[in-house]
């Protein structure tokens, strides 16, 4: 436990002498932050709550964990990401300087123009002609995904309906990653030319949107693109047209922070209600239900990638070697050899029961450890750090036209991912690469404009 306490003091130090560089609007702060929330809690607390862990996942033969192990993956997390934290910072400074605290928000001119709308109804126009070809051919996986999955509470159902839905990979990129980028577009025309066809428009993509991703059964795409929303919107509405500083009244802070509340309250409804539907508790009343979907959502928040963190590091390399590249689908397409599947050989290893198509997830910075050990841990997560620097670097050149921070908006999604998925998922598999395609595209004359 004495490591366990020096951990987070060390962790607590760094967050506090790093503050001005981590809770900024740029990728290091959301990659950052997100890896705290989602992964180095959980990690932490565990040895404080292993009773209770031991008693709510059942379901996982976690006694085969030892405290040995325990503290080296408290070692590992804490020490790749202060790697990524150090190569960052060294990053930033090699590039201005000095350690330059990017904010990509930080505008003192109204938004401007470069949005090419003729290449944005082309797209729109391609991608409705597929989805309504493949949704007639998927409608009897659809329709049993909904009524025994989404309505029947059958958790069979939803993970039948989603293999058989994610089938075609054009069209999961379409839904995690076109569709949301360009409902967002269509967001800002909205906003900026307030017209009713721009305005049903927009209702129209999100419906949609929200739709398509909902009926891929999982629940964090769903709340990515509501956050992201949110923020353009918060984004658009302030520097579409920018007005005048003022102080806010007393009033009008609390009323701000009222807003804020509902925000965070309406998406946790929704986890709510996603866990309900996917899971079969029988509830006596509403209390002892939302009581208990609560903690359900909550242990889910903090445990969902902590948890396979112990699991990982027990199983490689005691009894499985280091995985490399293996893992890569895409790769293993190109070379022509058989993909590792690492999350679902760790779960079934781990799983008490039956069940044969669950999966377990790591972040990047411990991927890097599965994939190559302790050399791994530190060499991936130092890449990783300039990565995410030069990343910033380069956003932070590009001029603030409308079609340019929404790109940024995507590019913390990708941050968001790097916590949640490996490096190479979260480039591939979660958007990175079809992001920046889609941003590419959507320019005017294809020409990115820089800041002078």
């Amino acid at each position: 436990m004495t490591i366990t306490y020096i951990l987070i003091f060390v962790l607590l130090f760094h967050i506090i002498l790093f503050k001005k560089m981590i809770f900024r609007w740029n990728t290091f702060g959301i990659f950052f932050i997100a890896t705290m929330i989602f992964s180095v809690v959980g990690v932490m607390a565990y040895p404080f709550m292993i009773d209770y862990v031991m008693i709510t996942f059942n379901t996982f033969k976690l006694e085969l964990i030892t405290s040995q192990e325990i503290i080296k993956t408290q070692l590992l997390v804490v020490g790749g990401l202060l790697t990524v934290l150090y190569s960052y910072t060294i990053g930033i400074w090699a590039l201005y300087g000095r350690v330059e605290c990017i904010d990509h928000f930080r505008m003192e001119a109204p938004i401007k123009n470069n949005l090419s709308k003729t290449n944005f109804y082309f797209i729109l126009l391609l991608i409705f002609l597929f989805l309504s070809v493949y949704l007639f051919i998927k409608r009897d996986i659809l329709i049993t995904g909904i009524v025994d999955g989404l309505i029947g509470r059958q958790p069979t159902a939803l993970l039948i309906s989603r293999i058989g839905i994610t089938s075609n990979y054009l069209y999961v990129v379409i839904t995690y990653n076109l569709l949301p980028f360009l409902t967002i577009v269509a967001l800002y025309v909205s906003m900026k030319r307030k017209t009713l066809v721009s305005r049903i428009l927009f209702i129209g993509l999100f419906i949609v949107s929200f739709s398509l991703i909902l009926l891929l059964f999982q629940k964090r795409p769903l709340i990515i693109f509501l956050l992201s929303l949110l923020l353009s919107a918060f984004i658009f509405r302030k520097y579409i047209h920018i007005k005048e500083k003022r102080i806010l009244t007393r009033k009008e802070k609390k009323k701000l922070r009222r807003r804020y509340a509902l925000i965070g309250l309406a998406l946790f409804s929704i986890l709510i209600l996603l866990y309900y539907s996917g899971t079969t508790y029988q509830f006596k009343s509403v209390f002892s239900g939302v009581t208990k979907l609560t903690e359900v959502v909550l242990t889910r928040i903090f445990g969902r990638l902590a948890l396979p963190a112990f699991c990982y590091v027990h199983y490689f390399p005691n009894v499985e070697g280091h995985y490399g590249i293996t893992n890569i689908g895409t790769l293993s397409k190109v070379f022509r050899y058989q993909t590792f599947l690492d999350s679902k050989e760790v779960f079934l290893h781990f799983t008490r029961t039956d069940e044969k198509q669950g999966s377990l997830a790591i972040n990047s910075i411990l991927d890097f450890y599965g994939a190559f050990g302790y050399y791994g841990l530190i060499i991936g997560n130092m890449i990783l750090g300039f990565f995410l620097c030069g990343l910033d670097a380069f956003l932070n050149r590009l001029e603030k036209n409308n079609i340019n921070l929404i790109f940024i908006i995507f590019c913390f999604v990708f941050a968001y991912y790097l916590s949640q998925a490996s490096m190479a998922r979260s480039l591939l598999g979660y958007g990175f690469f079809f992001f920046a395609i889609t941003w590419m595209f959507l320019q005017k004359g294809f020409k990115v404009k820089l800041r002078p």
